[in-house]
């Protein structure tokens, strides 16, 4: 009799256990978001050229898949892991295209009740770049702090920082970066939706330039600030966008911008257009202006 409820009590365990194991992963799955966005852009000045004769405008299609898992710490505080992989192809220029994965984690803090309560959110990442050109792949890391309020129901600001460091097997396309920006978001109805952020970025930038422009930097042709300075950088010839090409790598400051325009077509899918625009002065007063339209469809399984 002892052994029958013994053999009684551990299949009940078992079973209790079992059940607890599979709530939670039906917990899991239930709490796990997933996402895919597809973007097609057209940006002018592509190569980051700062001749404007030579500068090389393209066509950009990127596909990127996402899942982001939120877990309730507290009242006020919210954990989120997330994962994406995508992938940059550029037609014209096939040694541009690459692909990324990698992960993030971020903590959220809401400082009192509603929608109107200001959030400060932490967050860190790191990303593996897997390019055509092999002197690009490599690890990224980044961090970075916002701190958003909607002011209005319908009209939510944030400022935030950013670092970011990339460490590529090649010293031209290493970069490090800081990135200080302020952005706003006004929700015109319950399908509308127009955004807008201001940006500054300080640090590493790749620039590029064809063999006749940069051998005529280095030999003096440019005066010596210009050949003293491009001496001093790392650089190698690449070919991206063109026989002779070279990739360099400078300390710059770029004025960022962006506008957009979303349309949320469901509960679950949006459409994006984009017109962004970044201007570039490195330190020696040498300009690489970049602009970009772009149009993007975002839906959220």
């Amino acid at each position: 009799m002892n052994l029958r409820r013994l053999l009684l009590l551990s299949t009940l365990l078992a079973l209790t256990a079992r059940a607890q194991e599979e709530n939670r992963a039906a917990g899991w799955i239930e709490n796990l978001h997933l996402s895919a966005t597809g973007t097609a852009a057209w940006v002018e000045n592509h190569s980051r050229t700062s001749a404007e004769a030579n500068r090389a405008d393209a066509a950009t299609y990127e596909l990127s898949l996402g899942g982001t898992l939120p877990r309730q710490l507290a009242s006020s505080v919210l954990f989120v892991a997330s994962g994406e992989i995508s992938s940059l192809l550029v037609p014209e220029y096939e040694l541009a295209d690459n692909f990324k994965t990698g992960g993030r984690l971020s903590l959220q803090r809401k400082f009192g009740l509603g929608p109107l309560a200001p959030v400060l959110l932490f967050s860190a990442g790191g990303t593996y770049k897997s390019a055509r050109l092999a002197g690009d792949r490599g690890w990224t890391t980044d961090a970075g702090v916002q701190l958003a309020k909607r002011v209005l129901p319908n009209l939510r600001l944030a400022a935030g920082a950013a670092w970011l460091e990339h460490n590529a097997r090649s010293a031209t396309w290493d970069l490090n970066q800081r990135t200080y920006s302020i952005e706003a978001a006004w929700d015109i109805d319950e399908r509308w939706t127009l955004a807008g952020s201001v940006g500054r970025l300080e640090g590493d930038i790749v620039a590029n330039a064809t063999w006749p422009v940069w051998g005529k930097a280095l030999g003096g042709g440019f005066g010596p600030t210009v050949q003293d300075y491009y001496s001093a950088r790392p650089w190698s010839v690449t070919n991206i966008y063109g026989p002779g090409w070279v990739s360099y790598n400078v300390e710059a400051d770029v004025d960022l911008w962006s506008v957009a325009l979303t349309y949320a077509c469901s509960d679950h899918a949006a459409i994006e257009l984009r017109k962004s625009a970044a201007y570039v002065v490195n330190r020696i007063d040498i300009t690489y202006p970049t602009d970009s339209w772009g149009l993007g469809l975002n839906y959220r399984f």
